[in-house]
């Protein structure tokens, strides 16, 4: 008979299944169900107006902080040619 102080149990099974997402096809998917069923409540074609108006405003905005980024960078690039190489 064997006394084990400590037992250690068996390790456990890993199983992953890795998920894909095609955002054009599902974007796609949302237009053809918005135009297909007519019968569809108006509440959700609310939703879906609201979810594309925030995309939308989410990207312009991305935009507008990039174009931002790149005129600091800019801004200091000068300042230090003008402290330091002048």
């Amino acid at each position: 008979m064997k006394i084990v102080a400590f037992k250690t149990g068996k390790p456990k099974s890993f199983n992953y299944r890795p998920l894909f997402y095609d955002k054009k096809k599902e974007e796609m998917e949302e237009r053809l169900k918005r135009y297909t069923k007519p019968e569809e409540v108006e509440s959700e074609r609310l939703k879906l107006k609201i979810r594309e108006t925030w995309r939308r405003r989410d990207s312009s905005n991305r935009q507008a902080s990039q174009r931002t980024f790149y005129i600091y960078i800019i801004a200091a690039i000068l300042l230090l040619y003008f402290i330091f190489f002048r």
